[in-house]
């Protein structure tokens, strides 16, 4: 992905990975704001493309969210850069997709374990899972996912330094 002049930012397709509620929607506009790209939301394009209000996609029984979702990045991955887009935590699960994020210039926002048990909220789009047992949920969706998105991460970034710093970060990798 590097271009003939350095400090240039090449096009591409910069996926934003990691756990729900972690900041890829927020980091995402900024980015758009920093960079001038389209920034595709992962919940408003899926409730777009099922024809759903929000709230019936945060009715939806988990696997059928899940295959949404990986519709939805599916749908993404072929259209043209340079682009920005949020993934669902859950196509960590779908071995194909996470392969395929291999080719992209994929951002994992990473957050520790405490504090995901602290933010992720049982309402909303991706949390139908969450309603019994939240913490037993989270702890093993993140031992199971926090290798996958290391193994296809372009750059990880500690969530923690705030979504400001992160595209900071994120916009300086892009021109390395």
């Amino acid at each position: 992905m590097k271009t003939n002049n350095p400090g240039e930012i090449p096009d591409c397709r910069i996926i934003l990975v990691g756990a729900m509620g972690v900041g890829k929607s927020t980091v995402g506009k900024l980015l758009s704001e920093i960079l001038a790209w389209k920034y595709i939301d992962n919940d408003f394009e899926i409730s777009k493309m099922a024809s759903m209000s929000m709230r019936q996609l945060a009715q939806l029984d988990v696997p059928t969210l899940h295959t949404l979702e990986s519709k939805y990045l599916k749908d993404i991955l072929i259209l043209p850069a340079p682009l920005i887009a949020g993934a669902a935590a859950s196509i960590a699960d779908n071995l194909d997709l996470v392969n395929s994020l291999e080719n992209e210039f994929t951002v994992y926002l990473h957050a520790p374990l405490e504090n995901l048990l602290k933010s992720a909220g049982t309402t909303g789009v991706g949390r139908q899972g969450l309603i019994e047992n939240p913490s037993e949920v989270i702890r093993e969706r993140f031992e199971r996912r926090d290798p996958r998105y290391r193994r296809i991460a372009s750059v990880i970034i500690d969530i923690s330094v705030g979504p400001v710093i992160a595209s900071s970060l994120i916009v300086e990798k892009l021109k390395a």
